[in-house]
C-alpha cells in the first residue's frame, strides 16, 4: 500500500511516502502544503503516481496547519480519487518511546488548558483529553515519562511530531477506529489521569 501521510500539528510540517512501511520520500512544509509538497513530489517522482491513501495528522496541535493539511490533502485525493483518513499525531512520539510503561504527551491547549493522551509500551492507552492547565502535575504524576512539543511546567521533553515516525506507527499499530477527520480540539475535561 502506497500511503502519502501528511503531518502539520506543529511547525515546520513533515510529510512522508511510504510502501508497506518503507519510506520512498520524505521532506518539510515550511509554507503551505500545496506550495512545499507538491513539488517535492513532482522532484522525487517525475512519472504519474497515485497513492491508495492520504493520510492526516489530526493532533492534538495547530488547529489552522490540521485543517489546511486535511483541505489540501482532500483536494490532491479528489484528483487521485483516493481517500483521506485520520491518524493522532501523538502516536508519532509514541513510536519514538515504545519501551515506556506509561508515556504521557501532553501540549497546551491555549486558553489555560492542556491536552494529554497517554501510552502504554507505544500502545494508546488513554484517547486525548483537555484539562484545566491548574490539574497538569496531576496528570503528569502517573507518568514514566512526558513529552510535549511545547514548553510545559513539569514535562521531561520537548519533542514534535513528525511524518517519519508516524508512518512507522502507523504501519504497526493501523488506523485507530472511529477517529474523526478533523483537528482533535476538545472541551470540556473528558478523563481522569490513569492509575499507575
Amino acid at each position: 500500500m502506497l500511503r502519502l501521510i501528511l503531518e502539520t500539528s506543529s511547525l515546520p510540517g513533515t510529510w512522508v511516502l511510504s510502501r508497506q512501511g518503507q519510506i520512498l520520500a520524505s521532506g518539510t512544509c515550511p509554507g503551505s502544503i500545496t506550495a512545499s509538497l507538491v513539488p517535492s513530489l513532482r522532484q522525487n517522482f517525475p512519472q504519474e503516481f497515485k497513492p491508495d491513501q492520504i493520510v492526516v495528522g489530526v493532533g492534538p496541535g495547530s488547529f489552522s496547519s490540521i485543517r489546511s493539511a486535511i483541505a489540501a490533502a482532500e483536494g490532491m485525493a479528489a484528483v487521485w480519487r483516493c481517500p483521506v483518513l485520520p491518524v493522532r499525531s501523538t502516536g508519532a512520539i509514541a513510536w519514538r518511546h515504545a519501551q515506556t510503561t506509561l508515556l504521557g504527551v501532553f501540549s497546551d491547549a491555549r486558553r489555560g488548558d492542556f491536552f494529554v493522551t497517554y501510552y502504554s509500551h507505544g500502545v494508546l492507552k488513554q484517547p486525548t483529553a483537555v484539562h484545566p492547565m491548574e490539574k497538569l502535575s496531576e496528570f503528569l504524576a502517573p507518568c514514566t515519562m512526558s513529552v510535549s512539543p511545547d514548553a510545559l511546567p513539569g514535562v521531561s521533553a520537548c519533542e514534535k511530531p513528525e511524518a517519519t515516525s508516524l508512518s512507522a506507527f502507523l504501519h504497526a499499530h493501523g488506523l485507530e477506529p472511529g477517529l474523526l477527520l478533523e483537528p482533535i480540539h476538545l472541551r470540556p475535561a473528558l478523563s481522569s489521569p490513569p492509575s499507575a
